[in-house]
């Protein structure tokens, strides 16, 4: 009998010990330092600027060459406006060009103004096309860079933007129109006596 109790208390206290060691612990006791890490929010990546030897797009241009290519291609416009529409295919380049510098290096000050850039290009295509590109550049530049420097400029743009080229015979809207060369402001006497 003595030998069925000690085989019973083996027995009770065998099983005792299974269940402990199978009971979950409290959760305090597992702190590893992958759980801290994963607790505390992650820093922000630091912001870098592209170097001037990396090329981006489809075409593999530096950020000094997006900037030429705009560039030139408005200058094109300015002295040939009627040709303006040929220029949308090698924009289209500068532009996935633009969109995977900002997607490598996010938040680099050249992007904004090189956006704006872009948007003013288009704003030279007096086109629906034209039109089309200065709408979405701006929803670019406003969604991606909404403060900076650039953005009430590009709004500016995006409000203006027209399929009506302006006549380049007349004056800007802002300048006051001049008198003819040599016609100064009449005296008071002479526009009291004004011939009949």
């Amino acid at each position: 009998m003595k030998r069925m109790i000690a085989c019973l208390s083996l027995v009770a206290a065998a099983t005792t010990a299974a269940l402990s060691a199978t009971a979950t612990p409290p959760p305090h006791a597992h702190v590893t330092t992958k759980s801290v890490a994963a607790a505390q929010p992650k820093p922000k990546p630091k912001c870098r600027v592209a170097p001037a030897d990396e090329y981006f797009g489809r075409l593999k241009m530096s950020i000094l060459g997006i900037r030429n290519v705009i560039k030139d291609q408005g200058l094109k416009v300015d002295f040939a406006p009627d040709s303006a529409g040929g220029t949308l295919p090698t924009m289209a380049l500068t532009e996935d060009a633009v969109r995977d510098w900002e997607h490598k290096y996010p938040c680099d000050t050249w992007l904004p103004g090189t956006i704006y850039a872009l948007e003013h290009f288009y704003a030279k295509i007096h086109t629906e096309a034209g039109v089309m590109h200065v709408h979405a550049t701006f929803r670019w530049l406003r969604h991606d860079f909404p403060k900076a420097k650039v953005t009430p400029l590009g709004r500016k743009e995006d409000v203006e933007a027209t399929t009506v080229a302006p006549n380049p015979l007349d004056p800007p809207a802002s300048a006051a129109p001049s008198p003819p060369a040599g016609a100064g402001a009449p005296t008071p006497s002479a526009a009291l006596v004004a011939p009949h």
